[in-house]
């Protein structure tokens, strides 16, 4: 496997995740809604510093940086802003109008997470199956934020008398 071109092209979507969640900030007149959004355009840049970093790592010496530091540390990163920030808590609070932007966001950490798992599985360098695991399991963690709001959404939205 060509772990460079793997990389880059992680690295690519990360940056694409964190402009769709800046750009759709922007859709929001919510403030809350809008911070969440921001936040999370935040975090896909951390992941695609996390994976520049691996990139340069391999590059420089055909390794990966697996060190515990960095795994664990990296590892936290969502947890520590969903805790401190209440991210589910603000995704009930907020008033998304829109379920089709909340679909996409989970589609969106859906793809990116088995994108991470599918090169898990055909990596056979320890190392880099190590840091795809990693990313599988932060996206994994946004997917299920979104799918749960989506579907929670969907249901109120289903049981609104219709007509108004």
């Amino acid at each position: 496997m060509k772990y460079e071109q793997v990389l880059r092209y992680a690295m690519q979507m990360e940056l694409d995740g964190s402009n769709f969640f800046k750009e759709k900030a922007d859709k929001f007149s919510n403030a809350t809604t809008r911070k969440l959004f921001l936040t999370l355009s935040e975090t896909e840049i951390e992941h695609y510093e996390y994976l520049k970093k691996q990139l340069e790592s391999y590059m420089e010496n055909e390794t990966f940086d697996t060190s515990e530091e960095v795994m664990e540390r990296e590892e936290d990163i969502f947890q520590d802003r969903e805790e401190s920030e209440h991210i589910e808590a603000t995704l009930v609070e907020s008033d998304i109008p829109d379920l089709t932007i909340l679909r996409m966001a989970y589609l969106i950490e859906k793809d990116f997470k088995e994108f991470y798992e599918n090169a898990a599985q055909n990596a056979d360098d320890d190392g880099i199956r190590k840091v795809f695991e990693k990313l599988q399991k932060w996206e994994e963690g946004h997917e299920r934020l979104f799918k749960s709001e989506y579907d929670r959404r969907m249901k109120e939205y289903m049981t609104l008398p219709w007509g108004g």
